[in-house]
């Protein structure tokens, strides 16, 4: 018995370690900025492109939640129930789209431009879909940049898919979504960030 409990504190513990390494908000941080680095020419792009992306795609909508969390109208910072979802998620997708249109009027290089597009039009059909069922942006966001980076940087980053296998998995173990929600974000995903660069010509 004890044995057993130990063995589900690890699947329970690399289950925890899986999702936080792969949250929307530490793969989002870190593609954004390698992003926005290897479009940019000078620092004086990279800056104001950069604060932009963060501002209205990850820092507004944060402090919101925080907000909401401080004020104890939600559980927890993670939005778990999706009763408590609706609200963050709607204001993401209108900041994210301000973002977007801010990074066009800055000058922005056309790819960051279309990524900051991409973000808000999945931000948005997230904040749909989550009014009555609750899709997972875990698998949402990391399929949308894995279908990102290919489109870029070519078909050689196929494997980058492969990490939605354990996330998909840790999602679960937490009981957090179903297969079907995890599922469901990562097909998402890939079909509207497809959509937006084909759109802008890119495919």
């Amino acid at each position: 018995m004890e044995k057993e409990v130990k063995t589900h504190s690890i699947i329970d513990y690399l289950a925890f370690f899986v999702s936080a390494i792969l949250s929307p908000y530490i793969t989002a941080t870190v593609f954004i900025t390698v992003i926005v680095y290897r479009y940019s020419e000078t620092f004086a792009q990279f800056l104001p492109w950069i604060l932009t992306f963060f501002l209205f795609a990850i820092l507004l909508p944060g402090i919101y939640v925080l907000w909401l969390f401080e004020t104890r109208q939600i559980k927890n910072v993670h939005i778990n129930n999706i009763k408590d979802r609706k609200t963050p998620f709607l204001l993401l997708a209108f900041s994210s789209a301000v973002g977007a249109v801010l990074l066009w009027l800055l000058g922005a290089a056309r790819p960051v431009v279309v990524i900051g597009v991409v973000y808000a039009v999945n931000a948005t059909v997230i904040a749909m879909i989550t009014q009555y069922w609750k899709i997972s942006v875990h698998t949402a966001m990391f399929s949308s940049i894995a279908t990102i980076t290919i489109i870029l940087f070519g078909i050689q980053f196929w494997w980058l898919y492969l990490f939605l296998i354990p996330l998909t998995w840790a999602r679960i173990t937490r009981k957090r979504h179903t297969i079907w929600q995890a599922v469901s974000g990562s097909i998402l995903a890939f079909f509207f960030t497809a959509l937006v660069f084909w759109v802008f010509g890119y495919l």
